[in-house]
């Protein structure tokens, strides 16, 4: 039901009623106007405040809801630990790769990967192996956060299979590198 006020002045409310946060101001007079004092609050007199002395409860506000459904909190510390040893481990892997390169071409070996070919005679090698590795880095950080259950479970994957790949082939230049 909808109550209207028809008289013509507002209810006054107890001292206390809209709580501490909420202060009321008065604005600054006018210098060559004075004040009405039928419209000012404190000289309007109102016989609700008699009739209902129980204070309102506060109102209580939320956020706006934004259109897309938030992300899943994911970042765990458990997890960002377990991101930050692979990530450590996969770029330790691909160092010892171009360590072993490195050591093999200095015997005759020839580098298969064509990616890696022009890098392989000099120390740029150490950096540009290290691309791979980064992008899976981002890869895998974007599959821990992600909505999909399937990608939040494997994020792993990326980044083991290179440091295994990585050892593999540097495993392999160091025997390479041993033959006579």
């Amino acid at each position: 039901m909808l109550f209207l006020h028809l008289g013509g002045t507002a209810p006054v409310l107890p001292q206390g009623v809209l709580g501490p946060a909420v202060q009321t101001t008065s604005l600054p007079e006018a210098p060559s106007a004075k004040p009405d004092s039928s419209v000012l609050p404190s000289k309007v007199a109102s016989d609700d405040s008699k009739t209902n002395s129980q204070p309102a409860a506060p109102i209580p506000t939320s956020q706006p809801q934004t259109p897309e459904a938030p992300l899943i909190q994911t970042d765990i510390a458990p997890r960002r630990l377990a991101w930050l040893i692979l990530l450590a481990g996969q770029h330790g892997a691909a160092a010892f790769d171009a360590y072993s390169t490195r050591r093999a071409i200095a015997r005759g070996a020839i580098e298969a990967d064509p990616v890696m070919r022009p890098f392989a005679h000099s120390p740029d090698i150490y950096a540009a192996i290290q691309v791979s590795p980064a992008v899976l880095d981002i890869l895998a950080r974007h599959m821990q956060r992600s909505r999909n259950n399937l990608l939040r479970r494997t994020w792993w994957v990326p980044q083991s299979a290179s440091t295994g790949l990585f050892l593999f082939s540097g495993i392999h230049n160091l025997q390479y590198a041993k033959r006579p």
